[in-house]
Order: C-alpha cells, then sequence, then structure tokens
C-alpha cells in the first residue's frame, strides 16, 4: 500500500510482523490488536481502508461491528472500504477448525455489507488464481 499511500495505518495482532514496519517511511499507525478490537483514533478520516484475507478470522456479528466503525472514518465522499477474501464455492460457509477462519460465501458477504449499513460500488473475482484453490473476490464499499 505505500506504493499508492502517502501515510499507511497497520492493523495487525501479531507484532513480530509489525516491527520491521515501524521505522519505515510511510507507516503511520501500528495497531497491534486484532480487527475486533481496532478502534480508530479520534480525528481519523481515511480515503482508503484495505481488508485483505483477515475477515475471515472474524465473527459476522465482529465483521458488521468492525465495517461500521470503518464506515464512521471513512472520507465522506471519495472515502472508500475494500474487502477481499477467498470465497466459498459450495454453498455455504466453511469453517477452518485448524485457524479458526471462516470462508464465505459471495451471497453471506453482501449481507454482511448491508447489515453494516455499507453499499458495494463495484466487485470483481480476481484473475490468474490455480482452478484448484478458493476463487477471490474483491469488494469495494461506500
Amino acid at each position: 500500500m505505500l506504493d499508492v499511500a502517502e501515510q499507511v495505518d497497520i492493523v495487525e495482532p501479531i507484532a513480530k510482523f509489525t516491527a520491521a514496519l515501524q521505522e519505515k517511511l510511510g507507516v503511520g499507525s501500528v495497531f497491534n490488536i486484532g480487527l475486533e478490537e481496532w478502534k480508530p483514533l479520534d480525528g481519523t478520516a481515511y480515503d482508503l481502508v484495505w481488508n485483505q484475507w483477515c475477515v475471515g478470522h472474524l465473527t459476522d456479528e465482529q465483521l458488521v461491528a468492525y465495517l461500521r466503525r470503518c464506515k464512521e472514518v471513512i472520507a465522506p465522499t471519495d472515502g472508500v472500504i475494500v474487502v477481499k477474501e477467498n470465497l466459498s464455492t459450495s454453498g455455504v460457509d466453511l469453517f477452518d477448525d485448524v485457524d479458526s477462519s471462516v470462508t464465505r460465501v459471495d451471497e453471506k458477504f453482501r449481507n454482511l455489507f448491508e447489515e453494516a449499513g455499507l453499499r458495494l460500488i463495484r466487485t470483481e473475482l480476481q484473475r490468474g488464481f490455480p482452478k484448484e484453490l478458493f476463487p477471490v473476490r474483491m469488494y469495494a464499499l461506500k
């Protein structure tokens, strides 16, 4: 993200993953907590909130609450929330007991976005991934 943004704030619960980033030019606040606990700093406004392969670790309720917090801090005219995640193609959400994550179906994502008060402005499937992997979809939300 540092290639396209002047400043990037990072939410990552594992401190060893962010330790080297703290001194990097363009890195703003680093929150070593999970998304379910993240609360934006007062006065924060983001042009872009990018979520990639992380919301599968949130319950549906946690995801809706998190997205509502994101909605409160995106810039009112141009702000966008992006969610990029694997999709279940089996017609139901798939739970992984090993890493305690869920791979949701597209319809579930859309329902959760609506529940969070967000509007889907664009969506696209990632191209070029091997067929044996889950499809990956990006959602742009306001």
